[in-house]
């Protein structure tokens, strides 16, 4: 798998949470495309932010720029904290998705820092799919 190591700034996602099985996300998803729809919002990339794992239970938002989510009613902002990130390209689609991030918590070449992880799933406008990559924040 290759990697890259981005440095972002801090960055705000608006959007959608659950806290349940991982079976749910499917409906988060939906939730927010439907809304991103009924807005007209224009959204180039958006965000799956995995904000904890317990007992089977997998808190996770789904969300875009919070900046492209005005009318988003009742959305929660999530702020990414500025770092470096340990990026992968998803091979295989969101089926995939585990065993990349798997890879990159296992890589003995980095070491990871207390920050989010998160999916980025990247569809330009006009395109008619999206590529999808995992951050996961390193030192």
């Amino acid at each position: 798998m290759e990697t890259r190591i981005e440095h972002v700034e801090h960055f705000t996602v608006k959007g959608y949470e659950m806290n349940g099985s991982v079976s749910e996300i499917p409906k988060l998803w939906d939730k927010l495309n439907g809304i991103i729809k009924e807005n007209g919002a224009k959204p180039e990339d958006s965000f799956g932010v995995t904000l904890g794992m317990e007992n089977g239970n997998f808190h996770y938002l789904a969300g875009i720029d919070a900046q492209l989510a005005e009318g988003f009613t009742d959305a929660k902002e999530l702020t990414i904290p500025e770092g470096k990130f340990i990026v992968a390209k998803v091979e295989g689609g969101v089926e995939a998705i585990p065993a990349a991030f798997d890879a990159l918590l296992r890589n003995p070449g980095v070491k990871l820092r207390h920050s989010y992880g998160f999916e980025r799933y990247i569809h330009p406008i006009g395109s008619d799919g999206y590529e999808t990559e995992v951050w996961v924040a390193i030192e």
